[in-house]
């Protein structure tokens, strides 16, 4: 009879906490600040009530940085609650407030996700300045490279088009030269997105123009093959050429500051199987008379 007590009074400790843990989730995702200062949520927050099967594995305060919450995950912060990977979300979604308030509560700052990518990688690619301030700051080193794709945060905000990200990262002393695991630089993500305005600010810092993937692309080919991608519904995506008049000032830029230009090299060979004549004209110019001083 004991046992079977035993076994009851269990099976109805674990009804409560669910009730409390639903509760507790339900008062974060509808942004109620008073129902979460109660005092049996604030117990749940420290206690063995477990949130996560009813949430895929988030804590409170990782569904507080997904909200963009910042006075509501100050205050699971300040009771004790699991950050979890809240530090993470915070930065990937460009939640700021909700990102610096982990931060000055001492939340780990070099906590990676599973494919190593840490809170700096996601702040550089969603661009935020002050956020990528904050994250050195708070020590985690600016070459740090993500476990999987070996990217550090400087090629994120290259490949993404943060040209403010990537001038804040270079002065904090980011490598420009780095390879990841696919052996790109920075300069060759940048250019293979056909964004302008990091190629300069790369190349402006002293990047290399000639820099070159394992198979033999340079920055200049690359940015002659350049291509873009729209996400559509699902999983799908379409993959479409660049207007030739997007890449033309990209190729310009990269001959002015050195690239390497032959007039039966591959890079010209592409332009003209591309169609793309302005940019096969530019580059037979610049074959001819290459310009010696950078503008």
């Amino acid at each position: 009879m004991s046992s079977k007590k035993n076994a009851d009074a269990q099976d109805n400790r674990s009804r409560s906490d669910r009730d409390l843990g639903q509760r507790l989730i339900s008062a974060v995702e509808r942004g109620d600040l008073e129902a979460i200062g109660g005092r049996d949520l604030q117990e749940a927050l420290v206690s063995t009530v477990d949130t996560r099967p009813a949430t895929s594995g988030w804590t409170p305060l990782m569904l507080a940085a997904a909200k963009g919450d910042a006075d509501i995950t100050g205050s699971l912060l300040e009771a004790g609650g699991d950050p979890g990977e809240a530090l993470l979300i915070a930065c990937a979604l460009g939640h700021t407030k909700v990102a610096s308030k982990l931060i000055d509560g001492g939340v780990d700052v070099e906590l990676q996700d599973r494919g190593g990518r840490n809170a700096l990688s996601f702040a550089a690619q969603t661009g935020d300045e002050g956020l990528i301030d904050a994250l050195l700051a708070a020590g985690l080193p600016v070459d740090l490279p993500e476990r999987e794709s070996g990217m550090t945060a400087l090629s994120r905000a290259a490949l993404a088009g943060r040209s403010e990200a990537c001038g804040a990262l270079l002065k904090a002393g980011a490598g420009m030269g780095h390879v990841d695991h696919e052996g790109f630089t920075p300069l060759l993500y940048a250019a293979s997105s056909a964004h302008e305005s990091v190629c300069r600010v790369l190349l402006e810092a002293g990047a290399d123009p000639n820099d070159r993937s394992p198979d033999g692309c340079g920055a200049l080919l690359a940015a002659i093959s350049a291509r873009a991608y729209f996400s559509l519904e699902g999983d799908a995506h379409e993959v479409r050429p660049f207007d030739e008049a997007q890449l033309l000032p990209i190729v310009e830029l990269l001959a002015r500051w050195g690239a390497e230009v032959e007039l039966d090299g591959e890079a010209c060979r592409r332009a003209r199987s591309l169609g793309y004549d302005a940019i096969a004209r530019s580059l037979a110019e610049y074959a001819c008379e290459p310009l010696r001083a950078a503008s």
